[in-house]
């Protein structure tokens, strides 16, 4: 029923207690979707961050062992 909604075919001959219900599930979905939105930015942010880290770590210990 809620696809149904999403693509605007049903008709909206619902009562309170089922709109409700349907507002419910709804908000669960974008609760989900923001999740996943939260952990793709920390994995965009992270990588390259450590990645750089580790580099001026490598060149930093490497210039100490150079003469």
């Amino acid at each position: 029923m809620l696809q149904q909604m999403k693509q605007h075919t049903a008709k909206a001959d619902l009562t309170k207690k089922e709109r409700k219900a349907l507002r419910k599930v709804y908000k669960q979905e974008l609760v989900k979707r923001s999740a996943l939105l939260k952990i793709a930015a920390a994995r965009v942010i992270t990588v390259p961050a450590s990645a750089l880290m580790a580099a001026i770590l490598f060149f930093t210990i490497r210039g100490m062992m150079l003469p």
